[in-house]
């Protein structure tokens, strides 16, 4: 993903980057319709432990590809070398943050020690690799320096929030297939197919709309979309409707692509070409750990309503679903904030 949104920003020149960006991540928004069906039938037809060793090969597939296909980069006459002290700091610092609010559900006390030890941890690592990076400059494995441009700041929140919002429903989703409606995992895979065409369908219309009338206006529509497509999830019982289902699913697809594309071709307003490849990284970790804290939080939301049912009768559990959707609906209606920052565009 990073290269294509690299290699779209680069082919644009700051002219149509929302076509380009639209045009260059495209195998990127198959993912969520084929991957959810890829899953269901692995898990139908394989060991659940299939679902990470089909990665190995893929991965190893994408090396040779990127070895063979790829060009070089190069500063001056020095190489870019991974940093390691940087990927030493930031990984760890992520997954003990995720890892304490992860034992929420568990120990169900924020104040517990096996939650803040992790959390304070992880949050102490955070802040050395940004005190590294911050002297390191360019050569780090995150360039933090990109984040004293305003428009970038604001797309890597945006980004961040449509990473919890996004794959925090993509866990509440087939979790509600399967326990409320008894469905198989490949049909709650199939079930998720129409989130991935809305998604699709408005790919291109946000990357024009974006060139012709700036970001903001786009991503704003985009996420009142989103959660006119989320709301109808917070009213969902053992018995809703298929249709209706597939409609609120296609809706919400459709507002969430037309968040990504104009978020992603913003990211790089102000930019100068050299710094493309680092911000096209740090974008994308941005989404993945907005993604990360969102199924977290949300398994911790869904755990605390469940653990207040009386009864785990279809219809009670039904109604834990509807309680967690909203809170779906709060971390959406966030990105109205920071989509309000975006830049103005530019008259010509």
């Amino acid at each position: 993903m990073p290269v294509m949104q690299t290699m779209g920003a680069r082919a644009s020149a700051g002219q149509g980057t929302g076509k380009a960006m639209a045009a260059a991540s495209l195998p990127a928004l198959l993912g969520p319709i084929l991957g959810p069906v890829l899953g269901g039938l692995i898990i139908n037809h394989l060991d659940w432990r299939w679902i990470f060793l089909v990665n190995i090969p893929i991965c190893l597939l994408a090396i040779v590809l990127a070895w063979k296909g790829l060009p070089g980069e190069e500063q001056g006459n020095r190489s870019f070398r991974l940093d390691w002290i940087g990927f030493l700091l930031l990984s760890p610092s992520i997954v003990l943050i995720i890892y304490g609010f992860g034992e929420v559900s568990t120990h169900r006390d924020f104040g517990n020690i096996h939650v803040l030890g992790p959390v304070i941890a992880g949050l102490a690592a955070l802040v050395t690799f940004v005190m590294y990076a911050s002297k390191k400059g360019s050569e780090t494995l995150l360039d933090v320096k990109l984040f004293r441009t305003g428009s970038f700041t604001v797309t890597s929140i945006l980004l961040f929030l449509s990473g919890l919002t996004t794959f925090g429903a993509m866990l509440l989703l087939p979790l509600y297939f399967l326990q409320v409606r008894g469905e198989s995992v490949l049909m709650s895979g199939l079930l998720l197919v129409p989130q991935g065409i809305g998604m699709l369908l408005t790919r291109s219309l946000a990357g024009k709309w974006t060139d012709r009338i700036g970001s903001r206006p786009v991503v704003l529509m985009g996420t009142l979309i989103t959660i006119l497509g989320t709301i109808p999830f917070t009213q969902v019982g053992s018995e809703t409707s298929y249709m209706y289902i597939v409609l609120a699913l296609l809706l919400r697809g459709a507002g969430l692509g037309a968040v990504f594309m104009p978020v992603m071709a913003t990211a790089y307003v102000g930019l100068s070409p050299k710094d493309i490849p680092h911000a096209s990284i740090t974008t994308r970790i941005m989404q993945q750990i907005g993604g990360a804290f969102g199924a977290s939080i949300i398994a911790i939301i869904l755990q605390h309503q469940f653990n207040t049912l009386t009864s785990h009768d279809p219809a009670a559990v039904a109604i834990a679903f509807d309680h967690t959707f909203s809170w779906s609906i709060i971390f959406t209606a966030l990105a109205l904030i920071p989509s309000a920052l975006l830049p103005k565009v530019k008259k010509k």
